[in-house]
């Protein structure tokens, strides 16, 4: 019986979404942009196809995240767009793939400089990893930019607020706070 990939959802491209860490909630509060999600596609590959003869039950969408063990020490990363090598890290742990990390918002406050600074997110899912990208590809919604809108906290007279990029990935921006 040959394995065949899981159909696109509804509205989605055929196109295999790259690696990446998948958002499923972000919750800026209490002096945090708090992110929750998983790893859409562990290192190494994410489907593993179940022998014929096995007894789990065969679920291609579900990803092998045996190629991460459980309690694996990962890194949130807040990487600045225009400050080469400035970033902001906030570690974690994965359990089954899956991660729940805060950054500071004083820690993303403190680069501004005046202009608008742009943070872009990372997850290095275990040391030496690769980085991926977070972002919200795994649903049928597209454009999440003009859907989908956070609060902001304020950190001195800067405004910290995440959003969604024109990729459907979580970045955050740094403004002067409105007088």
């Amino acid at each position: 019986m040959d394995s065949q990939p899981p159909p696109a959802a509804p509205g989605r491209d055929t196109e295999e979404e790259p690696a990446h860490a998948e958002i499923e909630e972000v919750w800026p509060r209490d002096g945090l942009i708090r992110v929750v999600g998983f790893v859409a596609d562990p290192p190494g590959g994410a489907h593993t196809p179940v022998p014929e003869d096995s007894d789990i039950p065969d679920d291609s969408e579900v990803p092998d995240d045996s190629r991460i063990p459980d309690g694996s020490a990962a890194v949130l990363v807040a990487r600045s767009r225009g400050a080469y090598g400035t970033e902001v890290r906030a570690g974690t742990h994965l359990r089954s793939g899956r991660f729940d990390a805060g950054l500071p918002v004083e820690a993303l406050a403190a680069g501004f400089d005046g202009q608008k600074l742009t943070w872009d997110l990372y997850l290095v899912a275990a040391p030496g990893a690769d980085e991926l990208r977070l972002g919200r590809h795994l649903d049928d919604i597209r454009g999440k930019k003009k859907i989908f809108t956070y609060p902001a906290q304020t950190a001195g007279s800067v405004r910290v607020k995440p959003y969604f990029t024109v990729k459907d990935n979580l970045s955050v921006t740094c403004r002067r706070e409105a007088v």
